[in-house]
């Protein structure tokens, strides 16, 4: 694997998803907001992971962050990435697939509220622009 190439592939992709989250939201279609800001916040993980090591393959990189934070190779605004990472991890499955809730299983329109949406496309708009800052000048 070229780091350099991937973590610029997945920062692209990080920047198309949360551009259409964006789209999205004037549509005020919620599930594919969060599908979208999910994707968006996970890539941009995994471009700054991808700057050090292989990412995992997992829709929850936070545990990686937070290890190359320990290490001392991110500083510890980072911690606040990895919780937004870990955060928005769940919403993959629940945007594609739906989900529990009181008892019973909810379609993916059920699950999926403005004000997750909105509280998940806030999350990615952070999380993409410290990924894009770091790897600025990483690379």
């Amino acid at each position: 694997m070229d780091n350099k190439e991937e973590s610029l592939r997945l920062l692209k992709e990080a920047e198309e998803d949360l551009e259409r989250a964006k789209r999205y939201i004037e549509l005020k279609d919620w599930v594919t907001v969060i599908h979208y800001a999910q994707l968006a916040i996970e890539k941009s993980a995994k471009a700054v992971i991808s700057c050090f090591e292989a990412y995992e393959w997992t829709h929850d990189p936070s545990g990686q962050l937070n290890k190359l934070i320990e290490k001392g190779y991110l500083d510890e605004d980072f911690k606040k990435v990895a919780s937004h990472v870990k955060e928005a991890a769940p919403w993959h499955g629940r945007s594609m697939y739906g989900g529990l809730r009181g008892g019973a299983w909810r379609s993916p329109s059920e699950l999926c509220t403005e004000n997750d949406a909105r509280r998940l496309l806030q999350k990615a708009v952070e999380c993409m622009g410290k990924a894009k800052e770091f790897t600025g000048k990483f690379w």
